[in-house]
């Protein structure tokens, strides 16, 4: 049975989204909010946390989206859309062929359970809340801290810049569920069944099927 309390704290966090903020409301507003004590919402908090759903500054609050690992440069720097595809194509592949190899049977329990959120999705924002979770857990699942660091940098980048384009290109629909979600089932059995090259693979024509959907070939 669905844990109630995190289905709720999900939707607050939906909710932050759409109206365009990027901190949750404090601890004891939050904990009021929905109903659970202080101790409660710190054990849902830091399951959201783990997912990359959300990071919390010691004395600045609660943020939506993945903890910034590397400090951001002094001088703005612009990335175009080529680039964030190219480094994707580049990382995420190899960062599927690694979780093949470390996956262990948690992290394949918790891409099932996300795969079956996503097919049940009712909005693009939630579907693509749920798309950034499973990519984000297969980064995870390589247990190797460094290549996480890389893929959360990459990824920070690429919720700027493609979030608009998936808007664009599928407005209020709930996303490019049927194909992608597919793409998703192979590349996660691939991982399953621990099979490096075959999980390299299909992240890497999953990547190209995005590209194509958003971009057109190029």
């Amino acid at each position: 049975m669905p844990d109630q309390d995190l289905s709720r704290l999900r939707a607050l966090l939906e909710e932050t989204v759409l109206r365009g903020e990027d901190r949750l409301p404090p601890e004891p507003r939050l904990s009021e909010e929905l109903g659970v004590t202080r101790g409660r919402l710190r054990t849902l908090l830091k399951k959201l946390e783990n997912e990359g759903a959300i990071w919390r500054h010691v004395g600045k609050g609660t943020f939506v989206g993945p903890r910034q690992m590397i400090e951001a440069p002094t001088q703005s720097v612009s990335f175009s859309v080529d680039d964030i595809l190219q480094a994707r194509g580049a990382l995420e592949p190899q960062l599927a062929a690694e979780a093949a190899i470390h996956a262990t049977m948690a992290d394949i329990s918790s891409m099932d359970e996300c795969l079956a959120e996503m097919r049940n999705s009712a909005s693009l924002l939630q579907w693509k809340r749920l798309d950034e979770r499973l990519h984000r857990t297969i980064a995870e699942a390589t247990h190797n801290v460094l290549l996480l660091m890389l893929y959360d940098t990459l990824r920070a980048q690429m919720k700027m810049t493609l979030d608009r384009r998936i808007d664009q290109v599928f407005g209020a629909e709930p996303g490019p569920k049927e194909n992608t979600d597919s793409e998703h089932r192979a590349l996660i059995e691939a991982i399953r069944s621990h099979d490096p090259v075959a999980a390299e693979t299909a992240m890497r024509e999953h990547i190209r099927s995005v590209r194509v959907k958003l971009f057109g070939l190029r």
